[in-house]
């Protein structure tokens, strides 16, 4: 499985974490991590006010918390929608912040490129 080491950060930098997430192509946005994570940095303090919802393996809707946050990876900061829900036990980065890159997968040696 293809995973990056990203560091997560509050938008006022007060936290941060540095977290495991999987590579998704399939998910259009920024970041899910799990909610143990979510709560420890207390992104439930920068919610938005809005829920959106989530199609999850095997077609469920599920109601997904969304915080904004920041998103540190290969030397780049970056704003961007962080989310978690009740069932999210790994975390997750999606297309909105890896289309900023140019993703090479190479399963045979099992490495993940990642440049501007």
């Amino acid at each position: 499985m293809p995973y990056v080491d990203v560091v997560v950060h509050t938008p006022t930098r007060s936290r941060s974490k540095r977290v495991r997430a999987k590579i998704d192509t399939g998910f259009s946005d920024g970041l899910l991590l799990s909610i143990d994570d979510y709560l420890e940095l207390g992104l439930y303090l920068y919610e938005s006010s809005t829920r959106p919802c989530a199609t999850i393996a095997g077609g469920y809707r599920v109601e997904l918390r969304a915080a904004h946050g920041l998103v540190e990876l290969n030397g780049l900061l970056m704003p961007c929608m962080i989310y978690t829900t009740v069932f999210a036990r790994k975390s997750l980065i999606g297309r909105s912040i890896l289309n900023r890159f140019k993703l090479t997968l190479d399963g045979r040696r099992g490495v993940v490129e990642l440049r501007e």
